[in-house]
């Protein structure tokens, strides 16, 4: 029997939003006890991340203040008002060979669970010398978050136009995504309101 590859995942976590629609930072929203942020980060930990990237903005020093970040390395991200992709590309730019590959997860999505993250990295590993590149979790045909990204097709992501999203790389390049399934309706979610952040609390998604 073969041995499975070592790989090194890395989680990049997306907290430089401005919250605007929650109203305060959604990275120190109490998530059972603790800070929403402390709980991504535990459980990409738990799902096989060995290295943790947080991406802030303008709420950094309050987020930095209230939050146990542990051994993450934090990034600022200048103009967070770029958009999402600007600070997934930040940290894809701080991510080395040393690692395989990276989880793109944006902080509002409290509801993934380690074994969705789990199955993202153990299809990369199973998949990784073909030509798949980005691993998505689906629920019932739809696709989720966080999306998983080989690092050395992490290009695409730094030579999008203005104003695109990750979107149009996954477009671009459908014959190199791979869908991964699960069974939790979490990976859909994502919390932009006080009512849908009571709801994820409450477990109706």
């Amino acid at each position: 029997m073969d041995e499975i590859p070592e790989i090194t995942a890395a989680v990049i976590v997306l907290a430089a939003g401005d919250s605007t629609r929650m109203g305060r930072p959604k990275a120190l929203l109490d998530w059972h006890g603790r800070p929403l942020i402390e709980h991504v980060l535990a459980t990409a930990r738990e799902g096989g991340c060995a290295r943790s990237l947080v991406v802030l903005g303008r709420d950094a020093e309050s987020i930095m203040a209230a939050a146990d970040l542990g051994d993450a390395m934090v990034l600022i991200n200048p103009d967070p008002a770029q958009g999402q992709i600007s600070s997934t590309r930040l940290g894809m730019q701080n991510l080395d060979f040393s690692t395989d590959c990276g989880v793109i997860w944006p902080v509002d999505c409290p509801l993934v669970q380690a074994a969705d993250v789990r199955a993202l990295v153990d299809s990369y590993v199973k998949w990784r010398t073909s030509l798949m590149r980005i691993f998505v979790p689906t629920h019932k045909g739809r696709r989720g978050h966080p999306m998983l990204v080989d690092i050395g097709f992490r290009q695409p992501f730094m030579e999008l136009p203005p104003g695109a999203t990750a979107r149009k790389v996954i477009d671009d390049n459908h014959t190199q995504v791979m869908e991964v399934p699960t069974d939790n309706p979490g990976v859909l979610a994502d919390i932009d309101t006080p009512q849908e952040y009571r709801a994820a609390l409450e477990g109706r998604v």
